[in-house]
């Protein structure tokens, strides 16, 4: 089985990693890492590092398009590229190891081309009983009633949908797809709800049509509510680490990727959490050092 995975906003992820960030100042970072970055990326790249046979279906455009697909090369990850015009955006994060601070600077998508026929065609290619992560916000301009209604198209004929998204598109996907698993921060979950309350926060997910919703609050843990009444807290993991750009998305490669082994939900979080604090350990989204999980 292959775990397949989508987002609208693919990324050159550049990390400067420096002993400090001085505001208007000139720096040199000693330490730089590029990679095929965005959300959706990310996780195909966590997938393939635990071992889980990985398809990332991304619009890449233009030279830097160009050099995100190449940095997948060699990942193992099937990249299944769509074409668009619109260059492909770049973010940066720069790293105060001294402070330990992060400054992050990501690119806004305000023009997007790929006509959303041609999305669910590739999505097409997903077959009933696979999982499909979609990650990542919705470029300006984007339909979010008619992405929902693709996703809602791929969970009628069997596909497993795992969202990562916010904003108003969330509770478009989640009202009519009725996804088998929602992933979101604690403010994401509080956007869409109006519940500050992480515990309400899952539960109200769950009320309006996840199958699973799962709140993450960062070091503070997370917690996961089932339309079948369960209810499960995960706390923290004694790990905290400096790098967390990308463990929510690591976090979301361990949840699926275990769910898709076999795991229960008790252990697919936890092992969903380690990998996210994996990730927090080292510069750059998706480059942990774990064990292969799902050979």
């Amino acid at each position: 089985m292959t775990i397949h995975t989508f987002g609208l906003t693919p990324a050159l992820d550049v990390v400067y990693v420096l002993d400090e960030v001085q505001l208007g100042g000139i720096h040199r970072p000693p330490v730089v890492i590029r990679s095929a970055g965005g959300k959706s990326l990310n996780v195909a790249r966590a997938l393939a590092l635990l071992g889980a046979r990985t398809r990332a279906v991304a619009p890449l455009g233009g030279r830097i398009g160009d050099l995100v697909a190449d940095l997948l090369t060699g990942s193992d990850v099937e990249v299944d590229r769509i074409p668009t015009a619109v260059e492909t955006r770049l973010c940066i994060t720069a790293c105060d190891t001294g402070a330990r601070r992060l400054t992050e600077f990501y690119e806004p998508v305000t023009e997007f081309d790929v006509p959303l026929e041609a999305v669910a065609e590739r999505l097409g290619a997903v077959a009933p009983g696979e999982w499909l992560t979609v990650s990542g916000a919705m470029p300006v301009g984007t339909d979010a009633a008619e992405f929902a209604a693709i996703l809602a198209a791929e969970a009628d004929r069997g596909v497993l949908l795992a969202i990562d998204v916010h904003g108003p598109a969330l509770g478009e996907i989640i009202d009519r797809a009725r996804p088998r698993l929602v992933k979101v921060n604690r403010h994401e979950a509080a956007d869409l709800t109006g519940a500050s309350d992480r515990e309400l926060s899952a539960r109200q997910l769950v009320e309006r049509g996840a199958g699973i919703a799962v709140v993450t609050d960062g070091e503070a843990g997370s917690v996961a509510a089932t339309a079948a009444g369960e209810f499960i807290a995960v706390p923290p993991v004694d790990r905290p680490g400096l790098f967390a750009v990308g463990s929510g998305d690591c976090y979301l490669a361990g949840l699926v990727g275990s769910l898709d082994a076999g795991a229960d939900l008790g252990r697919a979080l936890t092992v969903a959490a380690e990998i996210g604090a994996a990730n927090a350990q080292v510069p750059g989204a998706a480059v942990f050092d774990a064990p292969v999980l799902f050979a």
